[in-house]
């Protein structure tokens, strides 16, 4: 064997499984789709969500990653708000650590990139290993072997869940458009409520913004057309918003103080609703028309902002004290300081050993026999479509909770099975990033602490897979939390016991 484990995607948990692996002994080589290590957190986002119980994060992904960050600004604490730099330098640092072989640009575009040998990958991309980590946003490894796999929402029905499927009951309703139909606004659904669709959340680039001297102007991308942003131009004359600096709160404020992150920010945003549905289970020329649009969008809007006659001068001026900022994102291929990665809020997710349903989340099922970690964060779906309703109404439909909050979640424990192809499956393979979820359950379970931490995981049940000989799904869970504790995990915390 060429290499004892090969990890698809240099993402954060592609890179914490790298460097458990290399804590075993074992060598690793990463293959990674795009031409940036690190993943979102590299690639635009910044702000990262850290678990609501802070407890709960640990292990290396806490120690070496989020305080390496830390310890670039000049503190031995974490740090959850940086810059895009910094995280990719921490990135590198950490593979080279590894002393993982890195290829980048390297991506597998279906069955016939994946070798595959009875219940085991032999090879992918002609590249042989004893073991295989698919810790990508998208599942293409995981899927070219074969793994059974899903995307979109799954109805009501599945797994019994109440937050499942179509939910036009708990959408949002602004009823502020003179005009209330046009891009992005889609067609009004045909579902019932809580039928399952192959609809996606929106994505979105998590830019960044300066206000530094040497700012980059925001361009004027190819395909420019105005009229896209009617509906945005409607929310910021209606609320009177001043201007950009009223979108990009001061809660978004990066470190050294001038750069800013965005995100969704209002009703009608920097989110692209419905541009997202062919993206995960697309073939790499769909996704890469995809990203386009949404460079088009994104890049769009900050024109629009800072240029349209139709704001206030005032507001145009506000807007053009921003830009993009000069010393990140040098090599984008999307232009000097836009983001390179987009951001796939939600991709495939594996149906393996054990589904991850909403009922996981809250008490009394959110504690588990075989722990990889713990979390805790709201249910979280950006819309996932925007509608017509009457004359004056747009509905943006997909979130749980009815408001612009999240729908809470207990503390909860991730389960090893989670990670790993049902039994009878292939058995050299572990998922950190796509994991076996329902999409309400990953809704919870997204973020990218909690992706470090299942990646940690992942790679050390490809260690004691490897060093047993044994399939995957046979691991030995006492030697398996032996292992995590080792490094810092945390799989159990006081918050979880009964209370009395």
């Amino acid at each position: 064997m060429d290499y004892d484990v090969i990890i698809y995607g240099a993402t954060l948990a592609g890179i914490m499984a790298a460097l458990r692996l290399r804590l075993r002994g074992l060598s690793s080589l990463v293959l990674e789709p795009t031409g940036h290590v690190g993943g979102i957190v590299a690639g635009g986002l910044v702000k990262s969500d850290p678990p609501n119980v802070i407890e709960a994060l640990a292990g290396l992904t806490r120690d070496r990653f989020f305080a390496g960050i830390g310890q670039e600004y000049g503190t031995p604490e974490p740090q959850y708000r940086f810059e895009p730099k910094v995280a990719e330098r921490v990135a590198k640092g950490l593979l080279t650590e590894a002393k993982a072989d890195v290829l980048l640009g390297t991506r597998v575009h279906g069955a016939a990139d994946v070798e595959v040998r009875g219940r085991r990958i032999q090879a992918v991309l002609g590249r042989r290993a004893r073991f295989f980590i698919d810790a990508s946003y998208e599942g293409d490894l995981m899927a070219a072997a074969g793994v059974p796999y899903t995307f979109g929402r799954e109805p009501r029905s599945r797994y019994d869940e109440p937050f499942a499927g179509f939910l036009p009951d708990r959408a949002l309703r602004r009823a502020e458009f003179s005009t209330n139909h046009g891009y992005p606004v889609g067609p009004v659904p045909t579902e019932r409520p809580g039928d399952g669709d192959a609809k996606t959340q929106a994505y979105n680039f998590r830019g960044v913004l300066s206000k530094a001297a040497g700012r980059l102007p925001f361009p004027k991308p190819d395909g420019y057309d105005p009229r896209l942003y009617q509906h945005l131009g409607q929310l910021v004359r209606g609320r009177g918003i001043g201007g950009l600096s009223e979108i990009v709160t001061h809660t978004a404020l990066l470190p050294p103080g001038d750069k800013y992150q965005t995100n969704q920010a209002l009703f009608i945003g920097f989110d692209l609703p419905g541009a997202s549905w062919d993206y995960p289970d697309g073939t790499w020329a769909r996704r890469e028309e995809v990203i386009a649009e949404h460079v088009r969008w994104h890049q769009g809007m900050l024109y629009w902002l800072a240029n349209d006659p139709s704001l206030p001068e005032s507001f145009r001026a506000d807007a053009r004290e921003f830009g993009l900022p000069s010393d990140e994102f040098t090599d984008s291929p999307y232009g000097p300081g836009f983001p390179h990665a987009l951001y796939v809020r939600e991709g495939r997710r594996m149906i393996g050993q054990y589904v991850l349903t909403q009922h996981d989340l809250r008490l009394p099922g959110n504690t588990k026999a075989t722990p990889v970690c713990c979390w805790k964060y709201g249910i979280d779906c950006h819309i996932v479509q925007l509608y017509p309703e009457g004359v004056h109404t747009i509905t943006g439909e997909g979130g749980p909770s009815g408001t612009e909050y999240n729908e809470p979640a207990d503390l909860y424990q991730l389960p090893a099975e989670c990670l790993f192809p049902a039994r009878a499956g292939i058995e050299n393979l572990t998922v950190p990033v796509c994991i076996s979820a329902s999409h309400v359950a990953f809704l919870s379970a997204r973020m990218e602490p909690d992706y470090g931490m299942l990646g940690e995981a992942a790679g050390e049940l490809a260690a004691q897979s490897i060093r047993t000989g044994q399939a995957v799904q046979d691991y030995h869970y006492p030697q398996l939390a032996a292992a995590l504790e080792e490094h810092g995990s945390v799989l159990s915390l006081p918050q979880l016991e009964p209370q009395t």
